[in-house]
């Protein structure tokens, strides 16, 4: 299955491949979240943590159009699973460039 994006066609492996991307970075900001949640900024008197919260929501929702483009072949817990077997990734990069295509 090929997914055309503007001029550019995208196979469900590198949609994949963008997927667990995704995960990545949306696991490591709530680890730093939850680390730094008690540590404020003196002068803004805010978490530190916030700044990962939002960018763990903005990968969220990266992750949330990416799989929509799935959604029309494979189920919600296929998508998961074959995001979970995959062992390679993108680079954050090319995931910010696949979600601009889509914009």
């Amino acid at each position: 299955m090929t997914i055309k994006l503007k001029d550019k066609l995208f196979t469900e492996e590198e949609i994949i491949k963008c997927l667990a991307t995704c995960e990545s970075v949306i696991s490591k900001n709530a680890y730093l979240e939850k680390k730094w949640e008690n540590c404020y900024y003196h002068f803004f008197d805010v978490s530190s943590s916030e700044l990962y919260k939002e960018k763990r929501l903005e990968w969220m929702e990266y992750r949330k159009k990416l799989r929509s483009l799935l959604l029309n072949e494979y189920s919600m817990k296929e998508i998961i699973k074959m995001t979970k077997a995959c062992k390679d990734k993108y680079t954050q990069k090319m995931v910010m460039s696949v979600i601009d295509l889509m914009s």
